[in-house]
Protein backbone atom coordinates (compact mmCIF):
# COMPACT_ATOMS: atom_id res chain seq x y z
CA UNK A 1 0.00 0.00 0.00
CA UNK A 2 1.09 3.48 -0.85
CA UNK A 3 0.19 6.71 0.81
CA UNK A 4 -0.89 9.30 -1.74
CA UNK A 5 -3.61 12.25 -2.39
CA UNK A 6 -6.27 11.83 -5.09
CA UNK A 7 -7.63 15.02 -7.01
CA UNK A 8 -10.13 14.79 -8.99
CA UNK A 9 -11.52 17.95 -10.91
CA UNK A 10 -14.60 17.87 -13.08
CA UNK A 11 -16.26 20.21 -15.27
CA UNK A 12 -19.55 21.50 -13.52
CA UNK A 13 -22.38 21.70 -15.48
CA UNK A 14 -21.47 20.04 -18.22
CA UNK A 15 -24.73 19.06 -19.93
CA UNK A 16 -25.53 22.25 -20.16
CA UNK A 17 -22.48 23.14 -22.22
CA UNK A 18 -23.58 20.66 -24.84
CA UNK A 19 -27.05 22.18 -24.77
CA UNK A 20 -25.73 25.53 -25.40
CA UNK A 21 -22.88 25.05 -27.38
CA UNK A 22 -23.61 21.85 -29.54
CA UNK A 23 -21.37 18.81 -29.14
CA UNK A 24 -18.45 19.76 -30.73
CA UNK A 25 -17.61 22.82 -29.55
CA UNK A 26 -18.45 22.08 -26.15
CA UNK A 27 -16.02 18.96 -26.45
CA UNK A 28 -13.13 20.69 -27.38
CA UNK A 29 -13.63 23.25 -25.26
CA UNK A 30 -13.52 20.60 -22.25
CA UNK A 31 -10.76 18.82 -23.87
CA UNK A 32 -8.49 22.10 -24.14
CA UNK A 33 -9.62 23.27 -20.21
CA UNK A 34 -8.45 19.73 -19.21
CA UNK A 35 -5.14 19.65 -21.03
CA UNK A 36 -4.44 23.27 -19.36
CA UNK A 37 -5.07 21.87 -16.28
CA UNK A 38 -2.50 19.73 -16.23
CA UNK A 39 0.09 22.05 -16.46
CA UNK A 40 -1.17 23.28 -12.76
CA UNK A 41 -0.94 19.37 -11.75
CA UNK A 42 2.62 19.11 -13.34
CA UNK A 43 3.98 22.42 -11.62
CA UNK A 44 2.97 20.67 -7.93
CA UNK A 45 4.62 17.43 -9.01
CA UNK A 46 1.36 15.56 -9.94
CA UNK A 47 1.05 12.90 -11.70
CA UNK A 48 -2.60 12.80 -13.85
CA UNK A 49 -3.85 8.72 -13.85
CA UNK A 50 -6.63 8.85 -16.25
CA UNK A 51 -9.37 11.02 -18.32
CA UNK A 52 -12.62 9.95 -17.43
CA UNK A 53 -15.23 12.20 -19.80
CA UNK A 54 -15.30 15.68 -18.85
CA UNK A 55 -12.90 14.53 -15.34
CA UNK A 56 -9.25 14.14 -14.70
CA UNK A 57 -7.87 12.07 -12.08
CA UNK A 58 -4.11 13.05 -10.43
CA UNK A 59 -2.42 11.78 -7.64
CA UNK A 60 0.15 13.73 -5.58
CA UNK A 61 2.36 12.82 -2.80
CA UNK A 62 1.28 15.78 -0.17
CA UNK A 63 -1.93 17.06 0.65
CA UNK A 64 0.40 20.06 0.12
CA UNK A 65 0.46 19.82 -3.79
CA UNK A 66 -2.69 18.69 -4.01
CA UNK A 67 -4.37 21.69 -2.26
CA UNK A 68 -1.97 24.18 -4.22
CA UNK A 69 -2.49 22.26 -7.35
CA UNK A 70 -6.28 22.39 -6.89
CA UNK A 71 -6.10 26.23 -5.58
CA UNK A 72 -4.35 27.01 -9.04
CA UNK A 73 -6.65 25.46 -11.19
CA UNK A 74 -9.53 27.63 -10.11
CA UNK A 75 -7.28 30.65 -10.83
CA UNK A 76 -6.72 29.61 -13.72
CA UNK A 77 -10.55 29.55 -14.87
CA UNK A 78 -11.67 32.28 -12.77
CA UNK A 79 -9.35 34.45 -14.54
CA UNK A 80 -10.07 33.38 -18.09
CA UNK A 81 -11.40 36.75 -20.58
CA UNK A 82 -15.09 35.42 -21.40
CA UNK A 83 -15.88 34.81 -25.07
CA UNK A 84 -18.96 34.25 -26.19
CA UNK A 85 -18.13 31.79 -28.84
CA UNK A 86 -15.90 29.61 -26.61
CA UNK A 87 -17.37 27.93 -23.55
CA UNK A 88 -17.09 29.27 -20.00
CA UNK A 89 -15.64 26.13 -18.32
CA UNK A 90 -16.09 25.87 -14.73
CA UNK A 91 -14.55 22.81 -12.35
CA UNK A 92 -15.70 21.50 -9.50
CA UNK A 93 -12.33 19.85 -7.15
CA UNK A 94 -12.26 16.61 -4.69
CA UNK A 95 -9.39 15.48 -3.02
CA UNK A 96 -8.58 12.63 0.08
CA UNK A 97 -5.17 11.29 1.07
CA UNK A 98 -4.88 7.72 2.03
CA UNK A 99 -3.30 4.71 1.22
CA UNK A 100 -4.53 3.22 -2.33
CA UNK A 101 -2.95 0.35 -4.31
CA UNK A 102 -1.19 1.02 -7.35
CA UNK A 103 -1.16 -1.49 -10.12
CA UNK A 104 0.45 -0.82 -13.54
CA UNK A 105 -1.10 2.78 -14.57
CA UNK A 106 -3.75 2.61 -12.12
CA UNK A 107 -4.93 3.48 -8.66
CA UNK A 108 -7.56 1.88 -6.49
CA UNK A 109 -8.27 1.57 -3.16
CA UNK A 110 -10.84 3.33 -0.61
CA UNK A 111 -8.59 6.68 -0.68
CA UNK A 112 -10.08 6.51 -4.29
CA UNK A 113 -13.65 6.36 -3.16
CA UNK A 114 -13.29 9.01 -0.62
CA UNK A 115 -11.43 11.53 -2.83
CA UNK A 116 -14.67 10.87 -5.61
CA UNK A 117 -17.52 10.83 -2.53
CA UNK A 118 -15.71 14.65 -1.98
CA UNK A 119 -15.79 15.73 -5.91
CA UNK A 120 -19.70 14.50 -5.68
CA UNK A 121 -20.49 17.21 -3.15
CA UNK A 122 -18.41 19.94 -4.78
CA UNK A 123 -20.28 22.73 -6.95
CA UNK A 124 -18.52 24.55 -9.35
CA UNK A 125 -15.90 26.69 -8.49
CA UNK A 126 -15.35 24.42 -4.69
CA UNK A 127 -12.46 22.62 -3.64
CA UNK A 128 -13.98 19.97 -0.91
CA UNK A 129 -11.99 17.77 1.08
CA UNK A 130 -11.64 16.39 4.61
CA UNK A 131 -10.44 17.06 8.02
CA UNK A 132 -8.23 13.69 7.48
CA UNK A 133 -6.88 15.47 4.64
CA UNK A 134 -5.69 18.93 6.54
CA UNK A 135 -4.11 16.56 9.36
CA UNK A 136 -1.67 15.87 6.58
CA UNK A 137 -0.43 19.51 6.24
CA UNK A 138 2.07 21.34 8.80
CA UNK A 139 0.89 24.34 10.82
CA UNK A 140 2.33 26.64 8.24
CA UNK A 141 0.63 25.01 5.21
CA UNK A 142 -3.01 25.15 6.44
CA UNK A 143 -5.33 26.87 3.89
CA UNK A 144 -7.95 29.25 4.47
CA UNK A 145 -10.99 26.43 4.81
CA UNK A 146 -14.62 25.98 6.99
CA UNK A 147 -16.57 22.57 8.11
CA UNK A 148 -19.39 21.70 5.64
CA UNK A 149 -20.48 18.93 8.68
CA UNK A 150 -19.66 15.33 9.22
CA UNK A 151 -20.87 12.86 6.31
CA UNK A 152 -21.55 8.83 6.30
CA UNK A 153 -19.31 7.34 3.50
CA UNK A 154 -20.12 3.47 2.37
CA UNK A 155 -17.20 1.39 4.18
CA UNK A 156 -16.01 3.77 6.70
CA UNK A 157 -16.71 3.18 10.46
CA UNK A 158 -16.98 6.95 11.07
CA UNK A 159 -18.29 9.76 9.89
CA UNK A 160 -16.14 12.14 7.76
CA UNK A 161 -15.31 16.14 8.49
CA UNK A 162 -15.78 17.40 4.96
CA UNK A 163 -14.03 21.21 4.46
CA UNK A 164 -13.98 23.38 1.54
CA UNK A 165 -11.13 25.25 0.65
CA UNK A 166 -11.87 28.81 0.47
CA UNK A 167 -9.63 29.73 -1.80
CA UNK A 168 -8.77 33.26 -3.56
CA UNK A 169 -6.38 34.94 -6.19
CA UNK A 170 -3.47 36.50 -3.57
CA UNK A 171 -2.55 33.04 -1.53
CA UNK A 172 -0.44 35.97 0.99
CA UNK A 173 -3.97 36.92 2.27
CA UNK A 174 -5.70 33.03 2.74
CA UNK A 175 -7.30 33.21 6.24
CA UNK A 176 -7.44 29.92 8.16
CA UNK A 177 -11.25 29.51 9.17
CA UNK A 178 -12.59 26.60 10.61
CA UNK A 179 -16.03 25.90 12.01
CA UNK A 180 -15.28 23.15 15.12
CA UNK A 181 -12.67 21.65 13.59
CA UNK A 182 -9.43 20.75 16.00
CA UNK A 183 -7.16 20.67 13.47
CA UNK A 184 -3.39 19.77 15.91
CA UNK A 185 -0.67 22.10 15.61
CA UNK A 186 2.81 21.56 16.19
CA UNK A 187 3.07 22.78 19.49
CA UNK A 188 1.59 22.28 23.01
CA UNK A 189 3.32 25.12 24.81
CA UNK A 190 2.75 28.73 23.85
CA UNK A 191 0.30 31.22 24.36
CA UNK A 192 -1.77 34.14 23.09
CA UNK A 193 -1.59 37.24 24.32
CA UNK A 194 -4.74 40.02 24.12
CA UNK A 195 -5.64 43.47 25.22
CA UNK A 196 -8.45 45.83 24.49
CA UNK A 197 -9.05 49.39 26.05
CA UNK A 198 -6.16 49.13 27.78
CA UNK A 199 -6.35 45.65 29.53
CA UNK A 200 -3.99 42.80 28.68
CA UNK A 201 -5.27 39.15 28.82
CA UNK A 202 -2.98 35.70 28.15
CA UNK A 203 -4.39 32.13 26.95
CA UNK A 204 -2.36 29.33 27.49
CA UNK A 205 -2.18 25.80 29.42
CA UNK A 206 -2.77 27.36 32.70
CA UNK A 207 -5.82 29.79 31.76
CA UNK A 208 -7.11 27.59 28.36
CA UNK A 209 -10.22 29.00 28.69
CA UNK A 210 -11.41 32.93 29.11
CA UNK A 211 -14.74 34.60 27.93
CA UNK A 212 -15.48 37.71 26.29
CA UNK A 213 -19.21 39.97 26.55
CA UNK A 214 -21.20 42.67 28.43
CA UNK A 215 -21.93 40.47 31.39
CA UNK A 216 -19.61 41.30 34.98
CA UNK A 217 -19.13 37.78 35.21
CA UNK A 218 -17.29 37.64 31.57
CA UNK A 219 -13.39 37.41 31.73
CA UNK A 220 -12.97 39.93 29.43
CA UNK A 221 -15.50 42.78 29.45
CA UNK A 222 -16.68 45.01 26.69
CA UNK A 223 -19.30 47.56 27.28
CA UNK A 224 -20.47 47.98 23.37
CA UNK A 225 -23.96 48.87 22.54
CA UNK A 226 -24.11 45.84 19.76
CA UNK A 227 -22.45 42.97 21.89
CA UNK A 228 -24.18 40.36 23.30
CA UNK A 229 -23.75 39.70 27.40
CA UNK A 230 -22.43 36.40 26.66
CA UNK A 231 -20.84 37.26 23.50
CA UNK A 232 -17.64 34.75 22.91
CA UNK A 233 -14.95 32.51 24.24
CA UNK A 234 -11.53 31.99 23.71
CA UNK A 235 -9.86 28.50 23.99
CA UNK A 236 -6.20 26.50 24.22
CA UNK A 237 -6.95 23.31 23.83
CA UNK A 238 -4.42 20.59 21.70
CA UNK A 239 -2.49 23.04 20.57
CA UNK A 240 -5.16 25.53 18.94
CA UNK A 241 -6.02 29.03 20.00
CA UNK A 242 -9.74 29.42 19.19
CA UNK A 243 -12.37 31.86 19.07
CA UNK A 244 -15.96 30.83 19.04
CA UNK A 245 -18.73 33.62 18.49
CA UNK A 246 -22.14 33.00 20.49
CA UNK A 247 -23.45 36.24 19.41
CA UNK A 248 -26.62 37.87 18.11
CA UNK A 249 -24.68 40.22 15.97
CA UNK A 250 -21.31 38.28 15.16
CA UNK A 251 -17.53 38.85 15.05
CA UNK A 252 -15.23 39.77 12.71
CA UNK A 253 -11.75 38.74 12.36
CA UNK A 254 -9.13 40.46 10.86
CA UNK A 255 -5.89 38.66 10.59
CA UNK A 256 -2.89 40.83 9.44
CA UNK A 257 -2.67 41.53 6.13
CA UNK A 258 -5.69 40.02 5.29
CA UNK A 259 -9.35 41.34 5.00
CA UNK A 260 -11.70 40.68 8.02
CA UNK A 261 -13.93 37.68 8.31
CA UNK A 262 -17.23 37.26 9.59
CA UNK A 263 -17.92 34.46 12.24
CA UNK A 264 -21.54 34.15 13.51
CA UNK A 265 -22.11 31.23 16.45
CA UNK A 266 -19.43 29.45 14.62
CA UNK A 267 -15.32 28.86 15.38
CA UNK A 268 -12.21 30.76 14.06
CA UNK A 269 -8.24 29.31 14.75
CA UNK A 270 -6.53 31.99 15.52
CA UNK A 271 -2.64 32.18 14.66
CA UNK A 272 -0.19 34.64 13.60
CA UNK A 273 -1.66 38.51 14.87
CA UNK A 274 -4.74 40.40 14.52
CA UNK A 275 -7.71 41.93 15.56
CA UNK A 276 -11.18 40.96 16.14
CA UNK A 277 -14.29 43.48 16.24
CA UNK A 278 -17.43 42.72 18.21
CA UNK A 279 -21.04 43.13 17.18
CA UNK A 280 -20.10 45.65 13.75
CA UNK A 281 -17.70 45.58 11.34
CA UNK A 282 -15.56 48.43 12.49
CA UNK A 283 -11.74 48.61 12.83
CA UNK A 284 -11.73 52.46 13.13
CA UNK A 285 -11.64 52.72 16.53
CA UNK A 286 -8.47 51.05 17.92
CA UNK A 287 -9.84 50.98 21.76
CA UNK A 288 -13.00 49.17 20.82
CA UNK A 289 -10.85 45.97 19.06
CA UNK A 290 -9.33 43.19 21.11
CA UNK A 291 -5.24 42.50 19.07
CA UNK A 292 -4.37 39.50 20.03
CA UNK A 293 -0.71 37.72 19.08
CA UNK A 294 -0.02 34.17 19.27
CA UNK A 295 3.64 33.57 21.27
CA UNK A 296 5.23 29.86 20.04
Amino acid sequence: MTELCILFADVADSTALFDQYGDDLARAGIANVLNELLEDVHHCSGYLVKTIGDEIMCTFESAKDAIEAAVMMQNRLINRSPDEDIPHIHIRIGLHCGEVIVEKDDVFGDAVNVAARMTSFAKKHQIITNQDTLRHCQANQLPMFRSLGAIEVKGKAKAIEMVEILWQQDKSKLTRVTSTLDIKLPFEQGEIRMNINGKQYRLNVETPHLSIGRADDCDIQVKLLRTSRYHGEFDFKSGNFKYTDNSTNGSWVQQKNTTPVRIHRDSFLLQGEGWIAFGQMDFTEQHKLLHYKVIK
